[in-house]
């Protein structure tokens, strides 16, 4: 019997690496992407449709704007898992976005080694 897949929301400015990341999660086969959307405001409106187990935000939207949708994410549900993505690891945006109640960050550079491990982790809990 299959369980469950781990239902993901990708949130990114630049359409390549959006458009990137959730091509890799597509081709997982225990990982579904409910949506791959560019700005903070969108990110808020997709996670309150499709309430995705992770939602993994980058952390270099305009204005601060994965700061402030993570916060309104763990608004509408304090126990989802949101992961920080990073351009780079001494980026300020990363302690932010901890502090706004990400469970981790990670390095863009870092996605094809990590994310798969993150992604369960964070869905586990």
């Amino acid at each position: 019997m299959q369980s469950r897949k781990i239902r993901i929301l990708a949130v990114g400015h630049n359409p390549l690496p959006r458009e990137g990341l959730s091509l890799s999660i597509q081709l997982q086969p225990d990982k579904e992407l409910v949506g791959a959307v560019a700005s903070g405001e969108e990110a808020v409106q997709s996670f309150t449709e499709h309430r995705p187990d992770v939602t993994l935000m980058d952390l270099d939207l305009p204005s601060a704007a994965g700061i402030t949708a993570i916060q309104e994410i763990l608004k509408i549900d304090p126990a989802t898992c949101v992961l920080g993505l990073l351009t780079y690891e001494w980026e300020e945006s990363g302690a932010d976005a901890l502090r706004a109640g990400a469970r981790s960050c990670l390095t863009k550079d870092r996605l094809n080694q990590d994310l798969v491990s993150l992604v369960r982790d964070c869905a586990r809990r």
